[in-house]
């Protein structure tokens, strides 16, 4: 069972659900990956996406989510590549939003001036 709440978002292929998560040991594969220092490096790296790359952050937050798989086993699967790219997008979205949630100086965030006053 997919769990947002652990960062976690699921797409189906030939019947069987894959999980994909961020962890920071995804992270750190990605970046290592691309050769960057920074999550600031990272998102400019990833604003020009090749396919690769698409199978290369694929492949590792399949591997957070549990699956066995390589950046070239991704290039297999049968599914269109909009639903590998949404899934990636709901990761990072997820992680995003919980992060936010999570700071005490996120706007409306828990702990924040605006939600107290709420």
């Amino acid at each position: 069972m997919t769990n947002p709440l652990r960062g976690e978002t699921s797409f189906l292929a030939a019947g069987e659900k894959f999980v994909m998560r961020l962890t920071l040991g995804a992270l750190a594969e990605i970046e290592a990956a691309f050769n960057v220092a920074s999550l600031s490096d990272l998102a400019t790296r990833l604003k020009s996406f090749a396919t690769s790359d698409i199978a290369t952050v694929a492949a590792a937050l399949l591997r957070a989510g549990g699956h066995d798989v390589t950046a070239n086993d991704v290039l297999k699967l049968p599914v269109d590549l909009a639903t590998i790219v949404q899934a990636i997008a709901d990761v990072f979205a997820l992680v995003n939003r919980e992060a936010s949630d999570a700071s005490p100086l996120a706007a409306g965030g828990k702990g924040s001036p605006s939600a107290s006053a709420a």
